[in-house]
């Protein structure tokens, strides 16, 4: 089975390769997270199923190209192997406006390492234009 010490450096993995795309493109950081997620990973976000990275990417590529500055810091992790949890906040720019998102993700691992199934929440508008 794997362990809590690999969860947590591959979550930790997972956030650095996130909060670097202010020093790389988005293709570069997507390929990245790529490596992180199991060929098969699929995910919900939302309640809305994510069939695939494919998927995902093109709404990575969107949040990454409209947040340039990009940040997520973790608030809690529990891991309870092959099962963890987070929550975290993002932070950035959006259409001239500092937002601030919170929410969580959660994980099920693969013995290799890599994400077999997530399941992603936060309020959408939270990266909306607000006056």
């Amino acid at each position: 089975m794997i362990g809590r010490e690999k969860i947590e450096s591959v979550l930790h993995a997972l956030n650095a390769a996130e909060n670097d795309r202010v020093n790389t493109s988005v293709e570069v950081t997507s390929a990245r997270i790529d490596e992180i997620m199991a060929k098969d990973v699929e995910g919900w976000r939302n309640g809305v199923h994510v069939p695939s990275r494919d998927s995902e990417r093109e709404v990575e590529r969107k949040a990454f190209s409209a947040l340039v500055d990009y940040n997520r810091q973790f608030e809690l992790m529990i891991i309870d192997p092959p099962f963890a949890a987070i929550t975290w906040t993002i932070r950035g720019t959006f259409q001239d406006q500092q937002i601030a998102a919170p929410g969580c993700s959660n994980f099920e691992f693969n013995e290799d390492g890599t994400v077999r199934r997530y399941w992603m929440y936060f309020n959408p508008a939270d990266f909306s234009y607000r006056n």
